[in-house]
């Protein structure tokens, strides 16, 4: 790497025995207004001759990436262990904000743990993800090659989403380098690799053998593109409001939603005499008693799968239908009765209060056909067509036959009425089909024992699940659990270690142990079990089961292999809290099930990301931020092309193009800002990842970096300083002064604080804490203090000074090493004597060891200084004063105290001078006063006549109308009632609160020059 600065005059080399520093623009080293004109070059562990540029600059900093993860994962015998594992993303893509948000959690937690001394081991990995990856390798075939799976076959296909999967786990393991994870290459995991292939058979296996694992009929989620079972997690709900057109893959012409048709249903003939339906009353103007034409209407938003309608169901309670249980009604279609039936679960106040049963495709119906014990009409076939004895409809496509259906029901004088409705769409996320519920042979897990136990263990704390508001999801969760429904129609996954013959199913490893355990258990002769025929399972699992085993199969399992031993169970789960019963669930029941221990007794759920704004990220909305835009910066019109490209690929539609370029351009109009790995970390982090959401705002990760300069700066500083004072090493520090003891105290708080949170997976706090600490503390009390010291101060008084700072910092680096960890190792490298240790290899800071500095009356007395700070700038800032406008009166209860402190509000405030005069001072007419507290009163001297303070007046006065327009406008937007989240509602409260304290400040300044009689009305 070359630099070249045109504008340096000179430059002097200082050598010790640690580093090499070169100093550049030299000819006004000593002063203090030229600080920011240095650069240091800096001999760093790895041989290499990097410079520290004047400019923080995250390229430069996180060019060597490779720094940040050759951690030392040496096995320490004597050690604790903490283990985790990488929730595997799946190899669909490439990475996206939810997976950058878990890593970077994940990769803060194991950092803390790992410089606390701790044997840490995080195991990466990606998922096989079998729906999703047949889906995008099925696209990408036929856009290649023009072929389908079908049309190449089972193997040649395989082959090809192998091809895919390398590619893609190449991408994302680069991918997550980038974002500085301190992963265990070395054990990354494939969820399809050898060893977990045995992993996942070994479990069927014992599933199978424990009668736990078994074969029915039952209704399922079907996506007749896919040809497949997907699972609840698969599946997207659009939402519609009335009448909407959608278009089915396979079906060039829009299916219609969005209505809900009134179907009449005569009654049968069938010896019911007119007194005995009496009872029957009205219902809108359809009068359910009058002979031959009487009827019982039903609400649908599906008139095709009346063809499946083997009852109607009403409430016992409801009048309108007593003494109808049993009767016959006649289906138009099928030309047959069916039954009316009582059931306690009909909401007899929703539509006309009769229910049409369709249990082949309803879920709800399906489960009173089986308490009824009514037949099972399947009218639906796999692809999606209709399959009936009436030929008028049997092939039709199934909203083909929805308009066929209806339009013959009102030639049949059975329509009563069709009107728009709001309902869910259920969508399968990978294709776009519309999920049908069909009657499959499926493989299913019984669940029953094994949710009891996890429910349990909440119970009973030897699980412990933060947020403690998910413990009523967990609770209800598994108190209603069902058979898992684990096989999957598929070509790309586990195939099931199941074997099919005559003598029935056996689990089994490969077909030779398959026809071996037949053979024992059947008493088969060789002979017979060499001519005997065998097939396996053509199903797959779904990818769920596998990624359940996780916690255990990554060490070994199902042999007790040392690792296992040693990092079974996990420490810690973390992951979003949206797969807490789809992931998180299922390895719960099946660890605790296979190893008889619990795979992890903590659980960590984080929050979804979503745009500042609160909307969910989608590439419809435009609002999709991809974390390498963020590291790396990305144009306006770079961004466009991505959605343009996705609407080529199909990914949104072109009717969702124009909207989604329009809302790109309004919340990215310059693009977004380069900010490095570092910031995008910080920001991730700076909120309560345990929130329900998380928003992601680009400009915060931009406000970040700047953050990151501060620290580049600062750094900077303390460098300079000690070569200038030939500073070489530095050692425990020997405070001299008091806002030495100070600073010490406030770096013991943060370094508690900081532990503290970590320790309880409060990331928030850590990052708050430690910006608060440098920013607030570090940077704009002690370092500014430090600067006359510098110029003025004796040797002694500059090494103790110089020392002291470079011990904050050496910490302060390590407290943030965790979160920011390519320019904390960095800038580490940089201080004396550490130019060959790697941060990573640093122990935390103690809070033991820190807390030794704690003085909280040191603290307190130095916030009443720095309150006192505040107001005399806040004086200056509000009435637009110049840097003249610096003669500073303190009149206050704590006039002996704060005399202590005297140097440090003159140079903190800015003050050409400051005097203190007794409390009860009448301070004269040049003056305009603040207070701080119940014990100091401010005066700031006033210089010019009376046509100076009309102008201070005037000023004063049209900034409170400014504010309180501001105000006004802000009340106004709340009133509205828009729907905003609750993060947003606390800023802007927040923003309201600091506004209306400055329209009282200013009032208060108004009404001390007009007390004075310096100005009129």
């Amino acid at each position: 790497m070359k630099i070249v600065y045109t504008s340096f005059l000179s430059q002097n080399i200082v050598k010790n025995n640690n580093m090499k520093i070169i100093l550049l623009n030299c000819r006004q080293f000593k002063k203090i207004k030229r600080i920011g004109c240095y650069c240091y070059s800096i001999d760093f562990k790895h041989g290499k001759n990097q410079v520290l540029p004047m400019k923080y600059d995250p390229k430069i900093v996180e060019n060597s990436k490779t720094m940040t993860y050759h951690v030392d994962n040496r096995i320490r015998d004597n050690s604790k262990t903490f283990s985790l594992i990488l929730p595997p993303p799946n190899i669909t893509g490439s990475l996206h904000l939810g997976h950058a948000l878990t890593a970077t959690i994940q990769d803060i937690i194991a950092r803390w743990f790992r410089m606390k001394g701790m044997d840490v081991v995080w195991v990466p990995g990606t998922d096989h993800a079998g729906i999703a990856t047949q889906v995008v390798v099925e696209k990408k075939l036929y856009a290649e090659q023009n072929v389908s799976r079908h049309q190449i076959g089972r193997e040649a296909f395989n082959k090809e989403v192998i091809k895919w999967k390398e590619n893609k786990m190449s991408t994302i393991r680069n991918q997550l380098k980038n974002l500085g994870v301190t992963l265990d290459w070395d054990r990354e995991i494939f969820t399809m690799d050898k060893k977990q292939n045995r992993a996942v058979s070994e479990a069927i296996i014992r599933l199978f053998e424990d009668k736990l694992l078994y074969r029915k009929y039952a209704l399922v989620n079907w996506c007749c593109t896919l040809q497949s079972t997907v699972s609840d997690i698969e599946i997207d709900h659009k939402e519609i409001s009335g009448k909407t057109y959608i278009t089915i893959p396979g079906n060039n012409i829009p299916a219609e939603f969005g209505i809900l048709t009134d179907i009449a249903y005569k009654f049968h003939d069938s010896g019911l005499c007119v007194n005995e339906k009496k009872n029957l009353l009205p219902y809108n103007n359809n009068v359910f008693y009058h002979s031959i034409d009487q009827e019982i209407i039903v609400s649908t938003t599906r008139p095709e799968t009346m063809l499946g309608d083997v009852a109607i169901a009403v409430n016992p309670d409801d009048v309108r239908y007593k003494g109808l249980d049993g009767v016959k009604l006649w289906h138009p279609f099928r030309k047959c009765t069916i039954p009316i039936i009582y059931d306690n679960s009909v909401d007899k106040y929703f539509g006309t209060g009769a229910v049409k049963l369709t249990p082949a495709h309803d879920v709800f119906d399906y489960e009173l056909a089986i308490k009824h014990n009514l037949p099972i009409i399947n009218v639906i076939d796999e692809s999606g067509n209709i399959s009936c004895k009436d030929e008028e409809f049997n092939g039709l496509p199934r909203y083909q036959a929805r308009t066929a259906i209806a339009q013959k029901l009102k030639e049949l004088n059975l329509l009563r009425n069709r009107k728009e409705h709001t309902m869910s769409i259920p969508i399968c996320s990978r294709t776009g089909d519309v999920i049908e519920h069909l009657p499959k042979l499926q493989w299913f897990i019984n669940c029953k024992e094994m949710a009891k136990k996890a429910s349990e263990s909440l119970e009973s704390g030897e699980l412990t699940i933060e947020p403690n508001h998910y413990h009523n999801q967990w609770h209800l969760w598994h108190k209603n659990s069902k058979d898992w429904c684990v096989s999957r129609q598929l070509w790309w996954g586990h195939r099931l270690p199941l074997y099919n013959s005559k003598y029935g199913w056996v689990s089994a490893h490969n077909e030779n142990e398959a026809i071996r355990k037949i053979g024992a258990k059947m008493k088969l002769s060789e002979e017979e079990m060499a001519t005997l025929d065998i097939q396996q399972e053509e199903d797959v699992l779904d990818t769920w089961f596998s990624s359940a085993l996780l916690p255990f199969s990554s060490f070994g399992w199902p042999d007790k292999t040392e690792d296992f031993k040693r990092y079974y169970p996990l420490s810690v789960m973390e992951t979003g809290h949206d797969i807490l019963t789809f992931w998180v669930s299922k390895m719960v029941m099946l660890g605790t099930y296979l190893t008889g221990s619990l795979p992890f007794k903590n659980v960590i759920l984080h929050g979804m990301i979503r745009d500042s704004r609160g909307k969910k990220m989608s590439k419809s909305l435009g609002n999709v931020v991809d974390p390498e835009d963020v590291i790396n910066g990305i144009s306006l019109e770079d961004l466009q092309n991505k959605i343009k490209a996705s609407a080529r690929s199909g990914t949104i539609s072109y009717g969702e193009l124009s909207k989604a370029l329009i809302e790109q351009k309004k919340l990215f109009p310059d693009g977004i800002k380069e900010c490095g790995t570092d910031s995008l970390r910080l920001t991730l982090v700076s909120q309560n990842i345990k929130n329900q959401v998380i928003h992601f705002n680009v400009n915060e990760c931009y406000r970040n970096r700047m953050f990151c300069n501060k620290v580049w700066q600062a750094t900077r500083f303390v460098l300079m300083w000690a070569v200038e004072k030939n500073v070489h090493n530095y050692t425990f520090p020997t405070p001299i002064n008091s806002t030495q003891l100070w600073i010490l105290s406030r770096l013991g708080d943060c370094v508690k604080k900081c532990n503290d949170s970590f320790q309880n997976y409060d990331i928030y706090i850590s990052t708050m804490e430690v910006k608060r600490f440098f920013y607030n503390e570090f940077c704009d009390v002690f370092v500014e203090i430090c600067k006359p010291i510098f110029q003025y101060g004796s040797d002694d008084e500059v090494k103790a000074t110089c020392n002291v700072l470079l011990y904050v910092l050496d910490t302060s680096l390590r407290l943030m090493n965790p979160i920011m960890p390519f320019l904390t190792e960095t800038l580490y490298c940089a201080l004396p004597g550490k130019n060959k240790t790697s941060i990573n290899h640093i122990k935390f800071p103690d809070s033991i060891e820190y807390m030794k500095w704690r003085n909280e009356q040191l603290d307190a007395d130095m916030e009443i200084v720095r309150d006192i700070i505040t107001a005399i700038r806040r004086i200056r800032s509000i009435n637009n004063f110049n840097k003249d406008q610096s003669e500073i009166i303190l009149c206050s209860k704590l006039q002996k105290k704060l005399q202590n402190y005297e140097n440090i509000i003159q140079i903190l405030s800015g003050s050409t001078s400051l005097c203190f005069l007794e409390e009860n001072y009448n301070s004269n007419l040049q003056s305009i006063t603040d207070i701080v507290g119940n014990h100091t009163e401010i005066h700031l001297l006033l210089k010019g006549g009376s046509l100076e303070y009309k102008k201070y007046y005037t000023h004063l006065n049209m900034r409170r109308q400014r504010l309180e327009k501001q105000v006004m406008k802000m009340e106004k937007s709340i009133n509205k009632g828009a729907p905003t989240n609750d993060n947003l509602n606390e800023t802007l409260d927040d923003k309201m609160h600091s506004l209306i304290e400055e329209i009282k400040r200013i009032t208060m300044y108004m009404k001390t020059i007009k007390d004075k009689e310096l100005v009129t009305d």
